[in-house]
C-alpha cells in the first residue's frame, strides 16, 4: 500500500473504497496467518471477516498503516486464541458429557440386569401354571396369545397374572425400588 499517509487517511475516513482495498490486501494473509493457530479454514475466514467488520462497526482509529497491521496480527492471534478456548470448552464439556452419559448407562444397565435377575428368580418360585403364565408375560404376549399357547381360557390367563402379581410384589417390595416395582406389576 503506497502513499501511507493518504492510505491511513482514507481509511481513518472509512472509504469505502479504501476499506475493498485493504480487504483485498490482508484478508488472505491473514487467513493464512490464522490457519497457524486454527486449522479450520473457513473458521479462519470467519474469524477474519469478523474482525474487519468490527473494525468497519467500531471505525477504529491508527496513526499509521503499521499501527493498522498489528493491529490485524494482534487482533487475529487473539480471536483465534479466544476461538480455540471456546472450542475446548466445548469439548471438554462434550467429553463430561460422554462419560457421565456412558458411567450413568452403565450403571442403569447393572441395576437392569440386576432388577430382570431377581425378577426372574421371583417368577421361578411362583406356582407352576403362575409361573408359565409370567414367562410368555415377559416375552411380551397377549393374554389371548397366552391362553392359546397354554391350551387355557383368557379368564385363567387373567386370574394366573392377578395372584401372580400379588405374590411377586410381596416377594419384591424389599428388593426393587418401589417405582419400578409399580411398573413392573403394570404387566
Amino acid at each position: 500500500m503506497s502513499g501511507q499517509n493518504l492510505s491511513i487517511n482514507k481509511i481513518l475516513r472509512y472509504d469505502e473504497n479504501a476499506i475493498r482495498l485493504l480487504f483485498e490486501h490482508y484478508y488472505v494473509p491473514l487467513v493464512l496467518f490464522a490457519k497457524n493457530y486454527v486449522a479450520d479454514i473457513d473458521e479462519c475466514k470467519d474469524i477474519i471477516q469478523e474482525i474487519f467488520a468490527v473494525l468497519i462497526e467500531k471505525k477504529e482509529r491508527f496513526e499509521s498503516i503499521d499501527n493498522l497491521k498489528a493491529y490485524f496480527y494482534q487482533t487475529t492471534r487473539n480471536r483465534c486464541l479466544k476461538y480455540l478456548r471456546h472450542e475446548s470448552v466445548k469439548e471438554k464439556y462434550s467429553q463430561e458429557m460422554k462419560l457421565n452419559y456412558s458411567e450413568s448407562f452403565y450403571f442403569d444397565q447393572v441395576l437392569e440386569e440386576e432388577v430382570y435377575m431377581q425378577l426372574i428368580d421371583a417368577v421361578n418360585r411362583l406356582p407352576q401354571q403362575c409361573r408359565n403364565v409370567f414367562m410368555l408375560v415377559l416375552e411380551n404376549k397377549s393374554n389371548n396369545e397366552i391362553a392359546e399357547e397354554l391350551g387355557i381360557s383368557i379368564e385363567t390367563v387373567k386370574s394366573h397374572k392377578k395372584s401372580g402379581k400379588k405374590i411377586l410384589y410381596n416377594q419384591l417390595k424389599n428388593l426393587i425400588p418401589s417405582l419400578l416395582l409399580s411398573s413392573l406389576m403394570q404387566l
